[in-house]
Order: structure tokens, then C-alpha cells, then sequence
């Protein structure tokens, strides 16, 4: 019967412990699938309101607030080159257009610290060419912005922008040659006033050519303060010119010197969908 028992007592103990054995059995792992590669394209995108949309010094807008937008689609196609198209828009001085739609492409080079973007724009103006109602007709330029970041908080960059088909030659006599050419920079400023807001400073200086007769060529220059947190961005700037009292507005819309001394205050968010991910 002693001999009974004990079997009986040896095999409910080998049962209890054997989970434990289990256990402690080493279990092979399931390997990680492969993280998916990124993909190649992305969509950019964007909206600002301005309370004066500038260009190269001269208001757009007869010193009035304006609404604009953008997106662009992105391809990478190796670490070094990208494809870009996109539209932007905005709003305009009724005695300009109804509107601005700039259609652009191009390539982004980037090599180290080194980038270059070549492309071309074309400015379209969807009620354009009509003589006594507005002042702009639709036309395009080629671009080149080499850019180099000399530092983390310094990049200084460059435009050299023209074409030969300026304002589609809606009065223009003569040469319809235009172009420009500035130099900007970027500087990061090291101070934050609270987390995840970036502070710089962005001055640029250029010089808008025409070869029309009776056109005003000119320099033009601004500086501007950036106050960056994550997708938000408010641009203050300042802009002025060397051709006070050339750029007018239609005395019916009040003759103000488009191209004199002005104050910018610009709201802009800028995502992308990759970075929404």
C-alpha cells in the first residue's frame, strides 16, 4: 500500500512541475517583418493670409490683405534628385487680375550641404490681356535657387529668375525681355522662447530688370522675422525699394506708391502628408 501511495504522490508531482519545464524552454522568436520602405512621393500643402502680398517689392495687392494657397506633389527619385509640380494662388488688386495661379515644375538637387532647384513658372491670370480692365496677362520664366548651409544656423541662397515673354507683351512696347536676380539667407537664432518654436531672421536683396521701353527697372530689398511652431509659421516683414513714386495705383483706386517702404505681417501653414503620418 506505502508503495502505492508514493507512485501516486511521484506522478502528481512530476505533472505539477511540468508547466515550469515548459517554461523554462527557450521559445524561438518570429521574426520581425521588414519595415516597408518609404514611399517616393508625398503631397505638400498650405495656406497663408497676408495682410499685403508683395513681390519683389511691389504690392500685388493695392496694399490690401490677401488669401493664398498652394500644394505641390514630390517624387524622390534617389537620395540626391527630386520632381516637383505644383500650383499656387492668390488673390490680387482687381485692377491687376481676378486672381494669380502660378503653375510650376521642376528638379531639386541636393548634394551635401549643397541644393539647387531648377524649374519654371508660368504666371496665369485667368481674366488677362483685357485692356481697360486689368494690367496683367499671363506668361512664364525659368528659375535656378542654388542654396548652400554654410552652418546649422546659417544657409544663404540665391534666385536668378526671366524669360522673354514678359506680361505676354500686354503693353509692353518693345522687348519683352524681363528678369531678377537676389541673394537671401536664412539664420536660425539660437534662442527659444518656449518648446518647439524656432526664431530666424530671413533678409534678401535683388534687382528686377526690364528691357521694355518706358519700364522701370529697380532694386528691391527685405527683411523678415520668423516665429515657427511645428506647421505654423508668422513671417513679419519689412520691404522697400529704390522706386518710390514709379508704381502706382489707378488714381480711381486711391494712387498709392506700391513700390514705397511697407510692413508685412503673413500667417502660414505649411504639412505635408508625410508628415501627417
Amino acid at each position: 500500500m506505502k508503495k502505492v501511495v508514493l507512485s501516486v504522490v511521484a506522478a502528481l508531482a512530476m505533472t505539477a512541475t511540468a508547466p515550469a519545464f515548459a517554461a523554462d524552454m527557450p521559445v524561438k522568436a518570429t521574426p520581425a517583418a521588414p519595415a516597408a520602405a518609404p514611399s517616393p512621393w508625398d503631397v505638400l500643402f498650405g495656406a497663408a493670409f497676408t495682410s499685403d502680398y508683395v513681390l519683389r517689392g511691389i504690392s500685388q495687392t493695392n496694399r490690401k490683405p490677401a488669401p493664398q494657397g498652394y500644394f505641390e506633389v514630390d517624387y524622390t527619385a534617389t537620395d540626391w534628385l527630386k520632381l516637383y509640380a505644383g500650383v499656387w494662388g492668390s488673390s490680387l488688386a482687381e485692377y491687376n487680375a481676378e486672381a494669380e495661379i502660378d503653375l510650376s515644375g521642376g528638379v531639386r538637387f541636393s548634394f551635401g550641404n549643397f541644393g539647387l532647384d531648377l524649374g519654371y513658372v508660368y504666371y496665369y491670370y485667368p481674366d488677362g490681356g483685357n485692356a481697360g480692365v486689368n494690367l496683367y496677362d499671363s506668361f512664364g520664366e525659368f528659375y535656378a535657387k542654388p542654396s548652400y548651409k554654410i552652418a546649422d544656423w546659417l544657409t544663404v541662397g540665391a534666385i536668378i529668375d526671366g524669360g522673354n515673354n514678359f506680361n505676354n507683351g500686354f503693353g509692353i512696347i518693345g522687348s519683352k525681355n524681363a528678369y531678377y536676380y537676389s541673394g537671401n539667407a536664412t539664420i536660425t537664432l539660437p534662442w527659444h522662447p518656449i518648446t518647439d518654436v524656432t526664431l530666424s531672421l530671413n533678409p534678401e536683396i535683388g534687382r528686377q530688370v526690364y528691357d521694355c521701353t518706358g519700364c522701370v527697372s529697380y532694386t528691391y530689398w527685405d527683411v523678415g522675422f520668423d516665429i515657427n511652431w511645428k506647421a505654423i509659421t508668422l513671417d513679419l516683414r519689412y520691404w522697400d525699394t529704390d522706386a518710390h513714386g514709379s508704381y502706382l495705383a489707378p488714381i480711381a483706386f486711391g494712387a498709392h506708391d506700391l513700390g514705397g517702404s511697407t510692413f508685412v505681417a503673413t500667417l502660414k501653414f505649411d504639412t505635408s502628408i508625410s508628415a501627417l503620418k
